[in-house]
């Protein structure tokens, strides 16, 4: 019944990933999504986030090297395989550019920023932005082979697809993706990777190993799954497979 701002649709995917840890720069009030996932969803541990937690006397200061330590702090502490780096509604005033500082700590795992417009967008086209820029990071376009060459991998094996969109604190999510993997797989269909649900990093690079998508959910990964169709050749499904 409520839809947040766009930096609550970033933390959807960052939480239900593993190995990925997201620095928010945020002022101290903007940290409630804890609560979204602990207390509504019943996780049992915080969603993987840093948030800069500045407060009114840093305005007057430097609240970007308050985010460059944050995140800095955050890599060696978690020691995540990729970092998400954004800003919330309120920080995003403030104009820190928290991709550009998160550039020059040069950290040795992958860097996806955000840049996510929270006063003309919402938290499910949140969640799609920071999906397909995971996608795009982790996934990237290779170079084009030629259709005898992509014909002859498949053969002898079974059809590999990937589910797209199951996140954390979707309603039903899990449910249905139990659902719609024992469909799949009772058509002889091999499942390659589900994400961003339970997804790492490694299997986000593996998704082009797949011969199209199953999109579950539009709202979260229509725009991953148009890049893959473009970049990889992906076809993927246009009707939602829930209530057939």
């Amino acid at each position: 019944t409520y839809e947040g701002p766009t930096h609550v649709g970033a933390m959807r995917i960052a939480t239900a990933m593993k190995g990925v840890h997201y620095v928010l720069h945020a002022p101290q009030g903007d940290t409630y999504a804890d609560l979204l996932f602990t207390m509504i969803e019943r996780r049992d541990r915080r969603p993987p986030v840093t948030y800069t937690t500045f407060q009114a006397r840093d305005l007057g200061g430097d609240t970007a090297e308050l985010f460059k330590n944050a995140a800095r702090n955050a890599y060696e502490r978690f020691q995540p395989q990729a970092m998400l780096v954004g800003a919330s509604c309120t920080a995003e005033l403030i104009q820190d550019d928290p991709a550009g500082l998160a550039a020059a700590l040069n950290l040795p795992v992958p860097v996806v920023a955000l840049e996510l417009p929270s006063y003309q967008r919402k938290e499910n086209w949140g969640a799609a932005e920071t999906f397909y820029r995971v996608v795009r990071t982790l996934c990237p376009a290779a170079p084009v082979a030629p259709a005898a060459a992509a014909t002859a991998t498949r053969e002898g094996r079974a059809p590999r697809c990937n589910i797209l969109g199951p996140a954390a604190l979707g309603f039903r999510h899990r449910d249905d993706l139990r659902e719609i993997r024992d469909l799949i797989e009772q058509l002889g269909i091999t499942v390659n990777v589900v994400a961003p649900l339970d997804a790492s990093p490694a299997d986000i690079a593996r998704l082009a190993d797949a011969d199209f998508n199953v999109v579950l959910y539009p709202e979260i990964a229509n725009t991953a799954a148009q890049w893959l169709q473009r970049a990889h050749e992906q076809p993927f499904t246009k009707t939602i497979p829930i209530g057939v």
